[in-house]
């Protein structure tokens, strides 16, 4: 019986944290979110282009 009352605390437990990470995760992606977009303000979109050697993409200048 004491491992069933084990058992059952564990999973109140994990389930209380796991809301409290979630919680915490969107209010920082809240907080990236806002800082991404005033960042962003009033800046132009850059464009990028393929440099043939490399392969890899890089801002047009």
């Amino acid at each position: 019986m004491v491992n069933v009352f084990g058992a059952a605390a564990l999973a109140v437990g994990g389930y209380v944290l796991f809301r409290a990470v979630r919680r915490e995760m969107g209010r920082v992606e809240k907080r990236v979110s806002k800082a991404a977009r005033k960042s962003a303000e009033g800046q132009p979109m850059k464009t990028l282009e393929r440099d043939p050697e490399t392969g890899r993409y890089k801002p047009k200048d």
